[in-house]
């Protein structure tokens, strides 16, 4: 690997193919030589990201607290929380930034120790090397930039643990990663009506009976229940947030079938869907 490597003077964006490499899948790869003021504003995407600042500085604002970014600052995104971060005018930001998903992305973090009050790291020159070559080799290769891609995330990860070896990390265990892994899957598709066990099992590599084991030892619940509990709290969210049509809160909560959600709705809070839409908005008209 080149001791030094030129990014040229204009953006590049490189948008990787869906692949099916599960342990760590690339959805972008970019270098941005001025940030744009449309991600200027909070926002909430569900893949985790990597944001290398090459050039300038600014703020980092997140639900867990706020951080001054500067040149050589390498800042983490995770999946579904609401961000935003912005560069100061008088010190625009250059920088690179990678999407991705994958089995292995939870327990990576959790080796080298990255969580969500710990999201800021400084790189070194091995590092931008390898982001740098991550975007170049993407952009010229693009028939298998998904292998290209995936393999340059490995060896970010690998020395971001090598520079964070000294530091005390939570122990590893697999089955907890496997867990948080499928708990990240989850959040991400509540939506899709065949999110089950043998998905979620299979996503993983994994045997289904295994993994439902695994998840009530962890979690402390059986998986079908989780589920369930995760799409009530999706519906209860939805009709809070105004929305009234039953057929769209159940397409958004997996249900095919209105009639098997609204069903299942009844056991679950023992009244009908209609029913609490009809509470909150008459909540709503009392309080105006």
């Amino acid at each position: 690997m080149k001791n030094s490597l030129r990014l040229p003077g204009k953006d590049i964006y490189n948008f990787i193919e869906a692949s099916n490499l599960k342990d760590i899948s690339v959805l972008e790869a970019s270098f941005r030589k001025k940030h744009p003021d449309v991600s200027k504003k909070p926002m909430s995407k569900n893949y985790f990201a990597l944001h290398l600042i090459l050039k300038g500085a600014g703020k980092l604002i997140t639900s867990s607290g706020e951080y001054e970014l500067k040149k050589n600052d390498i800042f983490v995104r995770f999946p579904n929380e609401t961000i935003t971060y912005y560069d100061y005018p008088d010190n625009p930001f250059n920088y690179i930034f990678v999407t991705f998903n994958g089995t292995a992305v939870v327990s990576y973090f959790k080796r080298i120790g990255i969580t969500a009050k710990n999201r800021v790291f400084t790189t070194d020159d091995e590092i931008t090397l390898l982001f740098k070559h991550l975007v170049l080799i993407s952009r010229d290769y693009p028939e298998i930039n998904d292998m290209i891609s995936a393999g340059y995330m490995h060896l970010i990860f690998a020395n971001l643990a090598k520079q964070n070896s000294n530091k005390p990390t939570n122990k590893y265990d697999v089955k907890e990663s496997y867990i948080a892994s499928a708990l990240n899957l989850i959040q991400s598709n509540l939506p899709n009506a065949d999110l089950d066990a043998n998905y979620i099992a299979q996503f993983l590599n994994l045997n289904t009976d295994y993994f439902l084991r695994i998840f009530k030892n962890v979690m402390g619940v059986a998986f079908s229940r989780y589920i369930v509990a995760k799409r009530m709290n999706l519906a209860v969210n939805m009709i809070n947030d105004g929305e009234t049509s039953v057929s769209k809160i159940a397409a958004a909560c997996g249900y095919e079938n209105a009639s098997y959600f609204t069903k299942t709705f009844k056991l679950y809070y023992n009244q009908r869907p209609k029913d609490y839409i009809d509470k909150t908005l008459n909540h709503l008209k009392n309080l105006r």
